[in-house]
């Protein structure tokens, strides 16, 4: 398709009639106006001392303003069918789209005041998708000229309500009409001319990306049969995504790396613990992708009705936001190996909670909002359990201000509150490992269980009659309890959006019924 012309298409315009050849448009120009002729002139009168005027502007924004020209507008065109004059030729609407046909369907005048305000606003810059764009110097000429017509057309009323006896010549009035006439539709022919060409180059976005998609494999779940081609398509997306989707954050920055190590992870390139989070977001990633190749195969057969704001299209601007969420999760969970191992290591921490205390797997399944509470427990706690394993790069992402460069040992780089919480839940579990069966898992066992029930004081069944042990125990847990809490605010505090993407990651991932891709029902452009 063909980009915007430095000139909008151009069209074979009327000249302007002398007043010998009113014939050709009414009776002669001398001739008297009759009683119905005098009327409807007198109603056109009226219609424009409605008009509100500021010095030679006619006001178009208000919504009174907007109003009165439309009436204004309408009983021109009365008037001119009562005096007989005919339209200026209009056979350049045949060359307009649909849209535009549909609003200018034959040669009739149809008046509208968006076209009159195109004229009086003197500003021919218009913004498309960010994208500046200017009329030419001849349409801003017949923007002028419509302009001086439509003031000599006001001057022409203003002087009949003057006139006493009403004794305006036809001739000067009919002289109005037809020139108001001839230059509204120069005016319309380019106007609408080059919206035409500016919608077009601005649909263009999208036309470029159905074209790309057509290239591409015919199953988008297939390997591409050209990683260019493909990669070339994302970078467009990203692009458009930039531009459209205006609910979202419009990200530029999603790649194809993102839709290539989600493939691997589906093909089978991560085996470990909790490796089932890795799945799901994996195919979430690729499952966004496929949506969204869906849609440009189906808008490539109705380009027309695409709305040249993109932003404006909800289906698009529905799928752009599926891709960009779940893009933008694979860029940080997936493509990532570092956070990929982590968010499977605290997944499978969950699920191990799950286990151990069964009230976690009520809030998952009712998505509880205590459950928003106890993630972060949670995912403290796993830290603390393992702080050299993988769930130490999401608690570094989370926090980094609590730990030094990474390197081989975690511990020397955190921060030294929190060594001293690493050193405090290991004296606790040790001590708790000696009042309960099962040793020092059961004992971690135990505080996983209080952080699920919210509650920093074991049950008073757990470590017998008591005693002066049994009290150390219960005080050495519940300030580790409180510690945990205090940290597990700071989690969710210090990066409020990094914690509730996490968060939501987690949460989509223990819930099996939340992973089918998002269905948008029927197609929307």
């Amino acid at each position: 398709r063909s980009r915007l012309a430095s000139k909008p298409p151009t069209y074979t315009h009327p000249r302007v009639v002398p007043p010998s050849m009113f014939r050709i448009f009414g009776e002669s120009g001398s001739s008297p106006f009759s009683a119905g002729e005098r009327a409807a002139v007198q109603r056109l009168a009226d219609f424009r001392a409605g008009l509100l005027i500021d010095g030679i502007v006619t006001d178009v924004k208000s919504e009174v303003g907007y109003a009165a020209c439309a009436a204004y507008l309408s009983c021109i065109e009365a008037v001119s069918h009562t005096l007989g004059l005919r339209p200026s030729p209009r056979s350049y609407r045949k060359t307009f789209t649909a849209n535009y046909r549909a609003l200018f369907p034959d040669g009739d005048r149809r008046y509208r005041v968006d076209v009159l305000e195109a004229s009086v606003d003197q500003q021919f810059d218009i913004w498309v998708n960010g994208q500046k764009f200017e009329l030419d110097a001849d349409a801003i000429e017949r923007a002028q000229r419509l302009q001086r017509s439509w003031l000599s057309l006001i001057k022409a009323l203003d002087h009949w309500t003057q006139s006493d006896n009403k004794q305006v010549g036809r001739a000067d009035l009919v002289s109005a009409l037809v020139e108001l006439d001839i230059a509204w539709a120069c005016f319309e022919s380019s106007y609408i001319g080059a919206l035409i060409a500016i919608e077009e180059q601005a649909r263009q976005l999208v036309v470029q990306a159905a074209e790309l998609e057509r290239q591409l494999a015919p199953n988008p779940h297939d390997q591409p049969l050209c990683v260019e081609a493909e990669r070339t398509f994302v970078d467009c997306m990203a692009h458009l995504n930039s531009i459209a989707n205006h609910k979202g954050k419009g990200r530029q920055d999603l790649r194809a790396d993102i839709l290539e190590r989600a493939r691997e992870v589906l093909r089978g390139g991560v085996v470990r613990r909790g490796q089932e989070a890795a799945k799901i977001l994996a195919k979430d990633v690729v499952a966004s992708y496929a949506a969204m190749r869906a849609y440009m195969r189906k808008v490539s057969e109705c380009f027309e009705h695409v709305d040249p704001h993109l932003c404006n299209n909800v289906g698009l601007v529905a799928r752009l936001v599926d891709y960009e969420e779940s893009w933008e999760v694979g860029s940080r969970y997936v493509r990532q190996d570092d956070m990929l191992h982590a968010i499977c290591d605290i997944f499978g921490e969950i699920r191990q909670a799950e286990e151990l205390a069964p009230e976690l797997s009520a809030m998952v399944e009712d998505c509880d909002v205590e459950l928003f509470m106890v993630l972060p427990r949670l995912v403290v706690l796993a830290f603390l359990a393992n702080p050299r394993g993988d769930r130490a790069d999401l608690v570094r992402m989370l926090l980094p201000h609590r730990f030094g460069p990474k390197g081989d040992n975690a511990l020397v780089k955190v921060d030294p509150e929190l060594k001293a919480l690493y050193i405090r839940y290991k004296d606790t579990a040790h001590l708790l490992a000696g009042k309960v069966e099962g040793g020092i898992a059961e004992a971690k066992a135990v505080l996983v269980r209080q952080a699920v029930l919210g509650d920093i004081d074991l049950p008073s069944t757990m470590l017998g009659a008591g005693g002066a042990e049994a009290g150390l125990v219960r005080r050495a847990a519940r300030e580790l309890l409180l510690a945990v809490e205090t940290v597990s605010l700071e989690l969710q505090r210090h990066c409020p959006e990094d914690w509730n993407q996490c968060s939501a990651v987690l949460v989509h991932c223990l819930m099996p019924g939340d992973c089918a891709p998002k269905e948008l029902g029927k197609f929307q452009v």
